[in-house]
């Protein structure tokens, strides 16, 4: 029988899979797993609203524990050789239950539930920018079938895995969107990050923090 634990913070039942586990020890146990009280998607959650309401500690944190290297330049490496060595296809064949998951996740993540009004007012906050590197809208192009054109900015997901609301929804140009990609926000938009600014830092947290609530539509209000 699967073994099981209650979250701590939303008080439900869970398979033991669900919570991080950790290695200790003590002189009257010896070595032994333990389970954090609160599951993996509280503790998420509770490490995400955290980090908007102590953004100076959370900078302290991240530049205390970054790569000696560029982050995003070391997984870009570590990617490309994984694909040249024939790693990537092996995990692939042996891994494509998973795969199908991450898809769905994929999936999920890039539908907003957010009116085109609650939109408009998000790019508008933003002044029509990209919310990370300042791009205008203006001269946000795209390819679609070979042919470059002005598109719309991207609904980006700060956090991956936030709410699907105005909360957590900022304008990304395509770059990047796509540059971003898996990394967490603080991990990936930092001061080694070259189209970093510490105003657009500051405005993007204090959109999430408190600001979007002035642009939430009754319908879409929790």
């Amino acid at each position: 029988m699967e073994s099981t634990k209650v979250c701590s913070i939303c008080n439900i039942k869970k398979s033991l899979n669900d919570f991080y586990k950790q290695n200790k020890h003590s002189e009257k146990k010896g070595n032994y797993i333990y389970y954090n009280p609160e599951c993996k998607e509280c503790t998420k959650k509770k490490a995400r609203k955290w980090a908007i309401e102590n953004p100076e500690r959370k900078r302290a944190s991240v530049k205390k524990n970054r790569h000696t290297e560029n982050t995003i330049m070391y997984h870009r490496e570590k990617s490309k050789r994984w694909r040249e060595n024939g790693k990537r296809k092996q995990w692939e064949e042996k891994n494509k239950d998973r795969l199908i998951g991450y898809a769905y996740f994929s999936r999920m993540n890039k539908i907003h539930n957010i009116t085109a009004n609650e939109w408009e007012n998000c790019k508008n906050y933003f002044n029509y920018r990209c919310a990370y590197c300042g791009l205008p809208i203006e001269e946000h192009y795209i390819i679609r079938k070979g042919i470059t054109k002005l598109g719309d900015f991207h609904k980006e997901h700060v956090d991956h895995n936030g709410e699907n609301d105005l909360s957590n929804c900022i304008p990304s140009c395509k770059i990047c969107n796509s540059t971003k990609h898996i990394f967490e926000f603080e991990e990936w938009y930092n001061d080694k990050n070259e189209i970093y600014s510490i105003e657009r830092y500051e405005k993007i947290i204090k959109w999430l923090k408190k600001d979007y609530k002035n642009y939430i539509e009754e319908n879409n209000k929790n």
